[in-house]
């Protein structure tokens, strides 16, 4: 009697349950039936992020070293090249997830 109504035909399938494999499964699956990628891009991209500030810091360091009104300049390239790196991951990482996703949804049981 208190069963939840039916979903509609449109609507998206329930996400699928997590892998009965751990993280160390999948990683040493050598039949690859399993991918330790989509599991980890939001460390992969936060390396990005923090590599991002990195190559920023670089950049600022760079243009400082040259004195006077390069100290200005490297003020306003730095977080250019900030926001580039950053958005170069994430569309990279968004990349990788799209391809995996689209595994998923080819895959044939």
């Amino acid at each position: 009697m208190n069963q939840p109504p039916p979903l509609p035909p449109s609507a998206p399938p329930p996400p699928a349950a997590s892998s009965s494999k751990g993280f160390f499964g999948r990683l040493f699956d050598l039949s690859f039936t399993e991918f330790v990628t989509p599991s980890i891009i939001k460390v992969i991209f936060i390396v990005g992020i923090v590599l991002a500030g990195l190559m920023s810091l670089a950049v600022f360091v760079a243009f400082a070293n040259q004195g006077g009104g390069a100290i200005v300049a490297g003020i306003v390239f730095a977080p250019l090249v900030f926001f580039v790196y950053v958005l170069f991951a994430r569309v990279l990482s968004e990349v990788y997830l799209i391809l995996f996703r689209i595994e998923e949804n080819t895959r044939k049981d």
